[in-house]
């Protein structure tokens, strides 16, 4: 579907680069169980924008996401419980582990300055962990945005999308 989708007119602002890094990326996931509903409109990040999720899963939890901008593309990856996952993250590459560390997306301390949002003024998207010895407090609806987009990159995504989101095995009866 989505090939099918970037040979349209309306997405020819994305680099013949960019659309096969989108296709074999959509493929992947595919491979390990996540689907998408194509490429959509969208306003606040981009014109348009891809959404990955579990196939089999009620409720559509995105994992991963793809902005179409102006300027290119965007994949942003969406995690919880970075702390678990330190190791794997300071033995990772640089394009991997730089959007854990870089300054993009410091926390703004929301929940201190009364502008909280979520329960008892605590805010939903401050996602503090360590890597390498040292605290970071980010935030979640502000972050990690992986900017190398090399078809050989591709598995390492989705290595880390697999470690932080294993398939999950259900009992098996014998």
């Amino acid at each position: 579907m989505i090939e099918e989708q970037l040979k349209k007119q309306e997405y020819d602002f994305i680099s013949k680069d960019e659309k096969q890094f989108v296709s074999a990326f959509s493929k992947a996931m595919q491979e390990i169980g996540y689907v998408n509903d194509g490429i959509t409109p969208y306003v606040c990040l981009g014109r348009y924008k891809i959404e990955y999720y579990k196939a089999q899963n009620k409720t559509k939890k995105v994992i991963a996401r793809f902005y179409f901008r102006d300027n290119g593309i965007v994949l942003r990856l969406y995690f919880t419980d970075i702390d678990r996952h330190r190791e794997y993250i300071e033995k990772a590459e640089d394009f991997i582990k730089n959007p854990f560390i870089n300054e993009k997306g410091r926390c703004k301390q929301c929940d201190k300055s009364g502008g909280g949002i979520g329960k008892k003024g605590k805010c939903s998207f401050k996602k503090t962990y360590t890597i390498d010895g040292i605290i970071y407090m980010k935030c979640a609806g502000e972050n990690y945005y992986f900017a190398n987009h090399d078809l050989y990159v591709i598995p390492k995504y989705i290595e880390l999308i697999e470690t932080f989101y294993p398939v999950k095995i259900k009992n098996q009866t014998k």
